[in-house]
């Protein structure tokens, strides 16, 4: 489970950000927290965080920075010589034009709280850790890199033996060590476990891209996760019965097949995938008296379709225990929808096993009563283009309980908005 994101000198953020899924000490909606209990029963967790903020202001940049950090996990290894690496830093300030760029995670995978990271240029990686902590011991590291010099736990070094000592030899200056350990043949403990992690998040950008579509498709194919994904629907109130997935005849009928296997057999026999959605059909008493099917990518809204993403991608989330982290999450939404997915999400019964969200919004409809006061973050950009994550509610900033967080962000007095619309909000007429 997520703890802490941070970031320094990429894109719009300058400054050391850091987003915290630690809830505050309050005494409300304790239900939209996790117990990573076999860490520590008294540590808690927030089940989901929302971003807010004026367009450009830095929202999307927080999510391309989560992306580049994983990404760059999972495929430095695969960098070659003469390469840039596709990181960009903070331009706007002479001070931060040569400094490297600056990202860190921590997280619980059961009962260990592991925190990596790394600095990195365009050229080379700068700086590379990995540390770890187990309940009631200190912390201690794994390994730490400062350029090509790269110290390593010796009780870890004992474990991994010759494992360790080619994944050293054979890292380059321009690749992370932690991406040549994850690409060996025996990758080793606890390393295997960090992989299955991040390779686990789930993060979506621009949920109006194809492939997203296609990747719903393909959970939706799966047996283990229709019951829930109908719940879903069901609360959404979308207007039909039940989905109906109507699979190539080539296999003849639903069968509940691997995931790794289905990935394979979707690149060519998934083009045949119809999707339909089932109707009531009324006499004219309006008895009911059928049912009719539609195709669904022709008969339903796009709207609907995206909310059929977005439940397929939430509801994998929660099942397989996942970081599901995604930009704009309502895009044409009702502003109901959004609360329902929210609600359906930070349930107690539902989400059991540690699954956690962090998305971005305009919609202020979950700002009162839906969410937290800590699970509400807002990113606003200063006059010199710097982009700052804070919390809506901290113990240095506390927001009361009784106050209209709507309200109050509306007006600007909780960061987020322009500052140009927020002095011209008196105006009765606009200038041109």
């Amino acid at each position: 489970m997520l703890i802490s994101f941070s970031i320094e000198n990429f894109l719009s953020f300058k400054e050391k950000n850091t987003l915290t899924m630690l809830p505050d000490a309050l005494k409300e909606k304790e239900s939209n927290l996790h117990i990573p209990y076999l860490y520590d029963m008294n540590a808690r967790l927030l089940k989901s965080v929302s971003i807010y903020g004026h367009n450009s202001h830095g929202k999307s940049n927080f999510i391309k920075a989560y992306l580049f950090f994983r990404d760059f996990i999972l495929s430095s290894a695969e960098q070659n010589r003469g390469e840039s690496i596709d990181v960009e830093n903070f331009r706007l300030n002479s001070e931060t034009t040569n400094l490297p760029s600056f990202f860190e995670v921590i997280f619980y995978i059961r009962d260990t709280k592991y925190r990596y990271g790394f600095k990195v240029t365009s050229k080379k990686v700068v700086e590379e850790w990995l540390y770890y902590a187990q309940p009631k011991v200190r912390e201690n590291h794994l390994f730490h890199r400062f350029e090509q010099e790269i110290k390593t736990s010796r009780n870890w070094q004992k474990e991994t033996g010759i494992i360790l000592d080619k994944a050293i030899m054979f890292t380059k200056n321009y690749q992370l060590l932690l991406s040549t350990l994850i690409a060996s043949n025996e990758i080793p403990s606890p390393v295997n476990k960090i992989a299955d992690w991040f390779k686990g998040n789930i993060i979506v950008p621009d949920i109006s891209e194809e492939k997203y579509l296609k990747y719903a498709l393909m959970i939706l194919s799966l047996e283990r996760y229709r019951p829930l994904i109908n719940k879903l629907i069901d609360k959404a109130d979308l207007g039909f019965i039940t989905i109906i997935d109507k699979i190539d005849t080539l296999l003849g009928k639903k069968l509940d097949i691997s995931e790794d296997l289905l990935r394979v057999w979707y690149k060519t026999e998934l083009k045949e995938f119809s999707l339909y959605t089932q109707h009531n059909f009324y006499d004219e008493a309006h008895k009911l008296i059928d049912t009719v099917k539609f195709e669904f990518l022709k008969s339903e809204s796009s709207g609907t379709l995206r909310f059929l993403i977005v439940a397929c991608l939430l509801c994998q989330a929660i099942k397989q225990e996942q970081l599901l982290i995604i930009d704009e999450i309502d895009s044409k939404f009702h502003s109901l929808l959004l609360e329902a997915i929210i609600l359906f999400y930070n349930d107690p019964k539902i989400n059991v096993s540690g699954s956690q969200m962090l998305f971005t919004t305009h919609n202020t409809i979950l700002l009162n009563e839906v969410l937290r006061r800590d699970q509400i973050f807002f990113i606003e950009k200063n006059e010199f283009g710097e982009s700052s994550l804070q919390k809506a509610h901290s113990a240095k900033n506390p927001i009361r309980i009784d106050s209209s967080i709507e309200k109050d962000y509306r007006k600007g007095k909780l960061g987020g908005v322009s500052k140009k619309i927020k002095q011209g909000e008196n105006q009765s007429k606009l200038d041109f």
